[in-house]
């Protein structure tokens, strides 16, 4: 994953933002009409502030004006103009408004209010449900991104860090992109809704209330620059957080090993103080927002006080306007904070469309075609190979120089060499993980980068030493080799790799758990697991790395009698370590610095390579003396 962070200039936010929207927009649009009908539930539950603010001029006349308050008085309301209750319901001018009517007026109140809080419900319940949409289908979307990364993705990528950009910063998107739609639909309107009627009523108190604007805005401003950085280093901390304890949980019996918990909860102590620090930044940024919009809204109110008492305004005229700047602010002060959500949305999304648009290194031909089975002639023509470090540059030298093969179907080969001579390289490079950069490999004749990656590597089975074991039933662990495979296959399978002797000791049998990583099995039980896989995926050419190395000698033989089983009928390319590998062989490959050295039998081998030689001596001499013993 790249490391480098974006600049943090209002320009540079501001672009990334438009293109964050634009990208999240390809999402929402499938929902478009609940989006769309949440702005518009949202606005009309901003608008209402206005018709409340009417409605209660008109309850404040009847409640506030006294007992001798009749109805056929005279009301002049905001936008509406005078209004005569006694006349609009046919009553006598002299009607009072009575205890009846007040209750009636105040229960207009709660109604009121429960009406605008309810039109609020509703926008945000269709917000709610379109961003868990949304943010379902970024997830799967992420999640099938980095599934279509090629290897060498994951060599220079963090495990940790993938899985909190998949995970957690979808769901700050998800927060904050729902706070923003729903501040940005309703607010405005809110404010509109209110100001209105404010105008209609008294245009130079509300002009002079909207002097206090401004001075709102310049602190909000001010900590806006400050907290940039602060939002986004969060979100960056909580992904080194997550890093560090994939690692640690990955590696625990390295780490108890060495006795280095100590060590690692620093590490993980360090990188959550800092990200401590960002939010109590963030959330002081956020929540002093409030209390300043408060303050300087108080200099309108009692401003709004002294002209009141200036120009004899009555109680429920005065008591109408305050309502309104009161409830003016609070959306002020929501709309306050959109820049700072904005950025922190911004950083989550770019974050998680880095990995949405990610190009795997190794992809498919526009034209790819599907091979079917096929019998297993491998070939190597002129391949040459380098790796590449994080930034894409070769790393010299190279992993495979100028190797040219010709592998038979129904042969057994082995791989030797010492250690980078480049045996994993064709591994890697015959199962497409990378591409040459020059020359070809083909299966039955068919060069590999016309064909899909999918039905190239049904084609190839692998076994290797270092085997992965699903936190899985050992039945579901088997069935990974072919998800279609029937109960009665899996148990075939298992007793053509003698594992089915092994899991029938279990207590739960094949409904028993391996474990994470298969940490409840042994090594030579979670080596026949794999076998088993790999004979129910039943390809033509089968990889063995080094599949026996690690095992003591009685699992070996266990072992060697599954692989014999495994390997009939296919063609075998095994890296060699053990001497039973090399004599079993059909043929011998010896590498050396990413070349093939030589090729043969393991007695013209003895006779005509010093590299052999050497090897041979050095790595199977024990075993020689051991078996001549």
């Amino acid at each position: 994953m790249p490391k480098a962070k974006p600049s943090f200039s209002t320009a540079t936010t501001t672009a990334i933002a438009r293109q964050t929207l634009l990208a999240i927009w390809k999402y929402v649009r499938p929902h478009r009409l609940r989006f769309f009908g949440s702005m518009v539930l949202g606005m009309l539950s901003g608008a209402f502030y206005g018709f409340m603010m009417i409605s209660f001029q008109l309850i404040f006349s009847l409640v506030l004006r006294g007992k001798t308050t009749t109805l056929g008085e005279p009301r002049d309301l905001p936008l509406v103009g005078e209004v005569n209750l006694a006349k609009m319901f046919g009553l006598a001018e002299d009607t009072p408004v009575g205890l009846t009517g007040v209750m009636i007026a105040c229960a207009c109140v709660p109604l009121l209010i429960f009406t605008r809080g309810f039109l609020g419900y509703l926008s945000s319940y269709m917000q709610a449900w379109v961003t868990s949409r949304v943010v379902y289908d970024i997830r799967n979307d992420a999640y099938r991104s980095v599934m279509r990364q090629s290897p060498g993705f994951f060599n220079s990528a963090k495990t940790g860090e993938l899985m909190q950009t998949v995970t957690n910063q979808t769901s700050v998107v998800q927060r904050n992109a729902m706070l923003l739609v729903q501040t940005l639909a309703q607010r405005p309107v809110a404010i509109i809704g209110l100001l209105v009627p404010i105008f209609a009523k008294d245009w130079f108190f509300a002009l002079m209330s909207l002097i206090v604007f401004p001075l709102c805005l310049l602190p909000i401003v001010r900590l806006g620059k400050r907290v940039r950085k602060v939002g986004a280093q969060e979100e960056y901390d909580s992904r080194a957080l997550m890093s560090v304890m994939q690692e640690t949980f990955s590696g625990i019996r390295l780490v108890k090993a060495y006795c280095r918990e100590d060590h690692e909860t620093q590490k993980f102590e360090r990188t959550n103080l800092s990200m401590t620090r960002n939010m109590v930044k963030w959330a002081k940024a956020i929540e002093l927002i409030g209390p300043i919009v408060e303050a300087v809204a108080s200099l309108g109110i009692a401003a709004g006080l002294i002209y009141a008492w200036d120009k004899d305004m009555g109680a429920d005229d005065f008591f109408l306007l305050v309502f309104g700047l009161t409830q003016i602010y609070p959306p002020i002060k929501e709309l306050s904070r959109v820049q700072l959500f904005l950025q922190k949305t911004t950083v989550a999304a770019s974050m998680v469309f880095e990995i949405l648009d990610r190009q795997p290194d190794i992809q498919d031909a526009p034209n790819a075609g599907v091979l079917g089975r096929v019998k297993g002639t491998i070939g190597f023509n002129d391949v040459t190979f380098h790796y590449r470090d994080a930034r894409g540059a070769r790393v010299e030298p190279p992993a495979a120089r100028g190797i040219t093969l010709n592998l038979e179907p129904g042969k057994f080969y082995a791989v030797v060499g010492p250690s980078a001579a480049g045996k994993s390289t064709l591994f890697n490079l015959m199962l497409r993980f990378y591409d040459p950069d020059s020359g070809s490999i083909t299966l039955d004749g068919t060069d590999i980068k016309t064909i899909t990656q999918a039905s190239l590597r049904e084609n190839i089975g692998l076994v290797s030493q270092d085997t992965f074991i699903f936190h899985d039933t050992l039945r579901e662990n088997i069935r990974y080799g072919r998800l279609d495979a029937t109960e009665e296959q899996i148990i075939a399978a298992a007793k053509k790799a003698h594992a089915h002797e092994f899991i029938m000791q279990i207590k739960e049998g094949y409904d028993a758990s391996a474990g994470e990583g298969g940490r409840n099995l042994s090594g030579g039980q979670k080596q026949r697991l794999s076998i088993a896989r790999a004979i129910l995926h039943d390809a033509p050419a089968l990889l063995l790395d080094e599949a026996t190395s690690a095992l003591d000698t009685e699992s070996e033989k266990v072992i060697q009698d599954a692989i014999h089983t495994l390997s009939e009928g296919k063609t075998v390319i095994a890296i060699a370590h053990r001497l039973s590998t090399v004599l079993a062989a059909h043929q011998i490959i010896v590498m050396d610095a990413g070349r093939v050295v030589a090729v043969g039998s393991n007695e013209e081998l003895l006779r005509t390579s010093p590299l052999y030689q050497r090897l041979h001596s050095l790595q199977f001499g024990t075993e020689e003396a051991t078996a001549e013993a």
